[in-house]
């Protein structure tokens, strides 16, 4: 499975610029024979929306996720984009997978909000796993990856890869680092997380997207520049059978994990 990570900057507010920057990246990881392009957090909008999501969320029905879906239905290739959703009048971050006919696959919502989100959004409550035809895929979304419960139920679920939305910003650069290892090696899973670059007012994102493989090997790792970078990442990899950690897990703590799913 080709995974090719988007890492840019989006401008804060601006969904026709940053359309032009995800069309952008579907055609060139195109060209570099991708499978699926995963995009960072809230790349159609940017991170620090608070105040606009009255204008500027959409439904998973939205113009926008419609606009992807023909790009990548024309290129036949398949899409994680971060967006701010909005249904009932409640706003959460969200990702939708867009396979290869345009199909938004599923949605995933943010289901830990990191700091000052929880006074903008509302947490997502399900962990959903998606059918591909590559597999099948579990989504997390930045602040969800310092959890491992939030990837353990998606390795119980079935997911054969985790890929991760992000906007982290500095001083937590190790913690992605460190995080994306664990949980790639825990469950004996690939990991592949976006995260974007630049900066909104006081916060630096550091970019450093990067592929782990299920046994925690990093496989590809970026600096902090913009770029689309397209890695092989094999999601039927070698398993110690001796670690077996989900199989091997205590029955009571699996249960109480499963009865989540």
């Amino acid at each position: 499975m080709k995974v090719a990570v988007a890492q840019f900057s989006p401008v804060l507010g601006d969904k026709q610029e940053n359309m032009k920057k995800i069309v952008h990246s579907l055609k060139e990881a195109k060209r570099q024979e991708a499978d699926i392009v995963v995009f960072p957090e809230l790349s159609l909008t940017g991170y620090s929306i608070g105040d606009q999501l009255p204008t500027i969320a959409e439904t998973k029905e939205g113009e926008s996720l419609k606009v992807i879906g023909l790009y990548c239905k024309n290129l036949s290739i398949h899409a994680l984009i971060s967006f701010p959703e909005k249904e009932e009048g409640r706003y959460y971050i969200s990702s939708a997978l867009i396979d290869e006919n345009g199909l938004v696959v599923g949605i995933y919502r943010k289901t830990h909000l990191f700091n000052t989100e929880t006074n903008y959004f509302t947490r997502g409550d399900s962990w959903p796993v998606f059918q591909t035809k590559f597999g099948k895929v579990g989504v997390m979304i930045c602040y969800d990856l310092e959890f491992p419960e939030v990837a353990r139920l998606l390795r119980l679920n079935g997911a054969e890869i985790i890929l991760v939305n992000t906007a982290n910003m500095t001083p937590y650069e190790n913690y992605q680092h460190v995080y994306m290892q664990s949980r790639a090696m825990e469950n004996e899973v690939p990991v592949v997380i976006c995260n974007r670059i630049g900066k909104e007012g006081d916060l630096d994102f550091f970019g450093h997207s990067m592929a782990v493989d299920g046994e925690g090997k990093i496989l590809s790792k970026l600096v902090s520049e913009e770029t689309i970078h397209t890695i092989d990442v094999q999601t039927d990899g070698n398993r110690d059978p001796k670690l077996a950690y989900t199989s091997n897990m205590h029955s009571s703590v699996k249960n109480n994990l499963t009865n989540l799913i």
